[in-house]
């Protein structure tokens, strides 16, 4: 009873795909291109923190006779890891904005690589089950904003964009455990023609569990992008997604 109750727990706190990098996912530049993002994090009554994200993309093969892209996003967490590392998501190369918006959905195949434990990778099948025992339901839209275009200053820059409005609801509902709701909204400003498009993001979350509510404000913004033509090395898939990996070598 106590490992069930273990998992449990964890997949209350499990934080799948994020409405965020779905942002991303549309409309993915070519093989090798990358950009680093800076994200200011602020909570109230706290200090604005910063870190800082890589996206790349690299070739992928053909993914039901059409080409495929593998979309990496690091360094993050992923599924209650303990450590930060490389996230990828297989994923058609022309996904369109639905498609985007349903970042799990779309993926083929989601390959997580722990610094410390090594590589291991899901299937859509295991991404089904997991959400069915996690209570795990999520909808996200990306829609134009009622102001369609603004010019944003991106490292000293002045960028004229897209204005799109963001909006993502998440809950997360095991047995037996406080079930939790988070709830995203904000605007992405887009430029279709550099490599991922997104120039700025900021966004408002918010977290329900029970009677706590927490809050944060995000901004991301781009700082520099480029292109890599040294070829990649192979990709190191690992172990296949069990229940038990996520209690015992998270």
């Amino acid at each position: 009873m106590r490992p069930l109750l273990a998992l449990l727990a964890l997949l209350a706190s499990v934080d799948c795909a994020r409405a965020q990098w779905s942002i991303f996912a549309e409309k993915l530049p070519a093989a090798g291109q990358w950009a680093t993002y800076d994200i200011a994090r602020t909570k109230p009554g706290e200090p604005t923190t910063h870190s800082t994200i890589r996206l790349s993309v690299r070739d992928g093969g053909m993914l039901r006779e059409k080409p495929a892209i593998w979309l990496t996003v690091e360094p993050v967490t992923w599924l209650g890891s303990r450590e930060k590392g490389a996230l990828r998501f297989l994923l058609p190369k022309d996904l369109s904005r639905e498609g985007a918006n349903r970042l799990l959905e779309s993926a083929a195949e989601i390959l997580f690589t722990d610094p410390k434990k090594g590589p291991w990778h899901m299937t859509p099948e295991d991404v089904a089950s997991l959400a069915s025992k996690a209570g795990y339901q999520n909808t996200n839209t990306l829609s134009p904003d009622e102001l369609a275009e603004e010019t944003i200053p991106v490292g000293g820059t002045p960028r004229r964009c897209q204005r799109l409005k963001m909006e993502s609801f998440t809950i997360v509902d095991p047995p037996f455990v406080t079930k939790q709701t988070i709830i995203l909204r904000g605007i992405v400003w887009r430029d279709d023609t550099q490599p991922f498009g997104v120039m700025q993001a900021k966004w408002s979350e918010k977290s329900i569990k029970g009677d706590k509510v927490s809050t944060e404000e995000k901004v991301l913004t781009l700082m520099a992008q480029g292109k890599d033509e040294t070829p990649p090395p192979p990709l190191d898939h690992g172990e296949e997604f069990s229940m038990w990996r996520l209690i015992f070598k998270r």
